[in-house]
Formats: C-alpha cells, structure tokens, sequence
C-alpha cells in the first residue's frame, strides 16, 4: 500500500539520486548498503515500477524517478519547515499567527503593534485577513484564524467574546453639508437625507441599533429605560432585505433565501411595534417606556435605523466614503471606521456625531472556547491589548 511510504523511503530515494550510487547514499545516511538497498527494493515494490535504472558501474534514475524526484524533494522541505515551525511554536518564538479583522482595526489599530511586535520577534509570521464581523466570527469557528478582532454578532458555538473598546456611531458627509455644521445630530434627523450604507452582511446596521432600543424615540441615552408591554424583539440586522439579497435568494442560494426570510420577518415585526405604539401616544406615552413620547408619531417605537433606506449599498467602507465624497449620499459610521474612510478622500469628508440616544459599536477579541492560542499568538494578543489604548485614535473610543 501506498500509505506505507514513509518520510525514510523519501530520505533514500533523494540521496541515492544526489550521490549516484547505493554505497555513497548509504554513507552520507549513516545506514549500511544493504539496509539502504532494501529501503529502495520495498519503495519500488509499493511504488509498482522502478525508481533507478542499475547497471554494474552506476545507478541513474529512472524515467518515473525523475518525475517523482521534485516532489520528494518538497515532501522533505515541507516536512523540515513544519518541524522547525513545531518548536518555534512551543518555545514561542516564532511560527505563523492566523489574525481576522474589521478594516478598521487592520487599519488604524493593528500596524503600529505589529511594528513593534515584528522588532522584537523577527522568526513570527503574521497573515491579516480583512473581514466584516460576521465572516471573523466564522473564520474563527472554522479554524481558519487563530483568533479575531471585530464587533459582535449572532451567537456561534464555542466562540467567545472579549469586549476591546467600544466606538460611537456618527455621520459621515461632506464638509459644505448642513450637518457638517453641528456637534451632534439626532437620528430622527436622518429620515429624509439620501443615504448610502453598507450592506446587512457587514452587521454594522445590528450595531447601530440593538433589538428594542429605540422604544421612547429621544426620551433615552441609548436604551429603552425598560420598555413597554407587548414590544417585540427587532434585530435591525435582518432589516430590509436589499435587492441584492433578494436576486440572491431567486437563485436558489440557501443562505440568502435565509437571510430574506429573516429580513421579512424583522420587517413585520416593526409593522406589529409601531402599532402597539400608537395607544401610548394617546395616553401621553406613559407605558413605562423611560419618559414617555414626547414629540407626537415621530417619537414612539419606529425603529429610526430601519427607516433609513440606502439608495447605494457597498460591502466596502472606502467605496461608502467615495460615494459620501462624491455627494450621492450620507452615511453612518462608527468613529473609527469613519476615520478610516477619511483616508480614502482626505479633506473631503465631515463626521458629527449621533446622539438621541448615543449608540456605541463594541469591538472585541474573537476565540474558540475550545482551542488554546499558541505562544507566539498568545504574545501578539497581549501586545494589542497593552498598546492600542496607548496609540493616536479618536478621543471618543471607550477602552475595556
């Protein structure tokens, strides 16, 4: 069988090759001749056909030989490689460490630790994936990286999640815009503004606003001061289904027809809390809702983020802020990631922040419960954790 073919047949067969004959292979192994020889005989026997062609003088391989040597060749190295890797690893020196991030963590957070990190450990490795929320969580739970740094999303198992900082959320618009004028805006106010946005995969819209939060429209500082009977849970992240999605689901593609059905049902359910609102509003609003309506329709359970309805959506935050500097549209943005666009059009982009109620996105650590970091990852992680609040980054980020 071929499963028999160990790493030693691959160790003979290459030498035999580099020196030409049995007896200057078998020296070179520190193996006697006839060891060496028996090595080769049950590599071909397993192999079915000869590996070298043997005349009295010289030993040259054969036509199968030659094709097989470049792979032996890289079998070998492969194998060395992950050796050498194995105990860098376990004296945590060295090895590859797998980090899945939010752009804006890749961005502003991570470049000015990996500096240092890469002075003090030069055999490590680092491989940054670029990622919107949901797909870190799942590169995670899949194995694919070692462990991640982005905002919450919907429960996986054996993922945990580590709170980092935290972001407030704010308009992103050009600078000869009305809003550019302000030191806050009200999300009420964004209702009738063209507006672009990212699309429902990246989660930013289930961060702006978490199920329930808006009961009492202005009437709180970002929670529902504890909502009314009969409100229904809202996860605005599966909030109007774009026609993307929908194209998708006609597809027959099982996520997307998924993800629609959930939207449908997020939808609904707004219906159903905007009309259990409206007796609130006749008796004053007082149901327990944190203070009450105090503004008439405008103030009571609609959902303001799922009012909001893109006429641009992008999976990409720098093609948002061209759109947004091009003037077909605000948007809305985290802090951090609004700082990021800013990079892509320098000069050209305005952020005011949101209040009525402030709304904050949580960054935090992605692990699997399950699986230890290794050494050299456990290091990195620690060096984000004490450098990053340490680093130039808007005043406005909460640690912890």
């Amino acid at each position: 069988m071929l499963s028999s073919i160990s790493l030693r047949h691959m160790r003979v067969f290459v030498a035999v090759a580099d020196h030409g004959t049995f007896t200057a292979a078998a020296e070179v192994l520190g193996l006697t001749p006839s060891g060496l020889t028996a090595t080769i005989r049950q590599f071909e026997d397993v192999a079915g056909t000869p590996l070298f062609d043997r005349t009295t003088r010289q030993v040259t391989l054969s036509a199968t030989g030659a094709r097989f040597l470049p792979t032996a060749r890289r079998l070998i190295s492969e194998f060395e490689e992950a050796l050498g890797d194995l105990d860098a690893l376990s004296k945590g020196i060295g090895g590859t460490i797998r980090i899945a991030a939010a752009p804006s963590v890749l961005t502003r957070i991570l470049p000015g630790v990996i500096s240092r990190f890469v002075d003090e450990h030069p055999d490590a490795r680092l491989r940054l994936d670029e990622l919107n929320a949901g797909e870190v969580h799942e590169a995670v739970a899949r194995n694919e990286a070692d462990f991640g740094i982005a905002g919450e999303w919907h429960a996986l198992p054996d993922i945990a999640f580590s709170p980092l900082f935290s972001d407030r959320f704010g308009v992103l618009c050009r600078p000869t815009h009305a809003f550019a004028r302000r030191s806050a805006i009200a999300w009420s106010e964004l209702a009738d503004q063209a507006f672009v946005g990212l699309g429902p995969e990246s989660g930013t819209r289930a961060m702006m606003a978490a199920p329930g939060s808006w009961a009492g429209g202005a009437g709180g500082a970002g929670g529902t001061g504890g909502g009314g009977a009969g409100e229904v849970p809202v996860d605005p992240a599966e909030v109007a289904a774009s026609d993307v999605l929908k194209r998708a689901a006609a597809l027959g593609l099982p996520e997307a027809q998924m993800a629609l059905r959930r939207a449908n049902a997020s939808e609904r359910a707004i219906e159903r809390v905007a009309k259990m609102a409206k007796p609130r509003q006749s008796d004053g609003g007082q149901n327990g809702n944190g203070g009450g309506a105090k503004d008439g329709p405008g103030s009571t359970m609609i959902d303001p983020v799922a009012q909001l309805r893109p006429i641009v959506e992008t999976s990409n935050t720098l093609t948002l802020a061209a759109m947004v500097a091009e003037g077909v549209g605000i948007t809305v943005l985290p802090e951090l990631a609004a700082r990021v666009a800013d990079l892509a059009a320098p000069g050209k982009l305005a952020f005011v922040p949101l209040c009525e109620p402030v709304r904050k996105r949580p960054i935090g650590i992605i692990t699997r419960q399950s699986r230890s970091l290794s050494p050299i990852a456990r290091i990195f992680l620690a060096m984000v954790i004490e450098q990053a609040p340490k680093m130039d980054l808007p005043a406005a980020i909460e640690w912890g």
